[in-house]
């Protein structure tokens, strides 16, 4: 790059006495831009948001400037006042600190555990319930990649929050799917007096009503304690 610049300036005096005096009127102090980091998801997030405050697009054969240099180059070519620029930079920053906060409305998908899965759970319902059969989305496999997912989509607080509560009822189908899944279901009638214990029972040993039946027939067919004189 050095080189390259060399040879531009070669024969253009004109050129290398603006050098000095213009070399800095653009350029931010360092400080200003340090909470810029190298992040796949801020740079997403930034470089649409930079490209509609500078109303800048940087040619397609800067291909060596990527990530954080990308941005910041935008920021420094940005032809305004040096003091708006300081200004709307600092916007910038409160801007993304504003949106990141919204990151906790996706915190039971960064559960240790379980967190993958429910990425995964919540990939198939955007599949299923949100997305176009054409769209070109890749999937969802992590929890950054549905945060990055939610920092593109154009949604709001309510459409958002009614999503994930979908996403969490799937999750919770599943998980019940997996439980019984060596299980039926078996309708029997039972007099009132059995469905009053029934209850009685349920309740003192905190049991659902199911599992109360299951362990009595269990222990019967293990050890015949409550059928041998009927």
């Amino acid at each position: 790059m050095r080189d390259e610049i060399a040879r531009a300036l070669k024969d253009r005096k004109f050129f290398r006495s603006c050098i000095p005096q213009e070399k800095d009127r653009f350029l931010l102090p360092h400080g200003k831009l340090e909470w810029i980091a190298e992040n796949e998801r801020q740079y997403r997030w930034l470089l649409r948001e930079i490209e509609q405050m500078t109303d800048l697009r940087l040619h397609r054969d800067l291909v060596h400037l990527t990530g954080r240099d990308r941005l910041i180059a935008m920021i420094d070519l940005w032809d305004v006042d040096l003091a708006e620029k300081a200004s709307e930079t600092e916007r910038l920053h409160r801007d993304w600190l504003r949106h990141k906060a919204k990151d906790s409305e996706f915190e039971w998908f960064a559960d240790k555990k379980d967190g993958q899965k429910r990425c995964a759970c919540a990939w198939e319902w955007l599949e299923k319930k949100y997305l176009s059969p054409l769209s070109r989305q890749a999937p969802i496999n992590n929890h950054q990649e549905l945060l990055m997912f939610f920092d593109q989509e154009n949604i709001g607080r309510s459409e958002r929050t009614a999503m994930i509560r979908e996403i969490k009822k799937r999750w919770s189908r599943k998980q019940f799917d997996e439980r019984a899944a060596d299980k039926k279901q078996v309708n029997v009638m039972l007099s009132k007096t059995v469905i009053t214990q029934l209850d009685a029972l349920a309740e003192t040993h905190g049991l659902k009503r199911a599992q109360v039946i299951e362990s009595l027939v269990r222990t019967e067919a293990d050890a015949g304690l409550y059928l041998a004189d009927v």
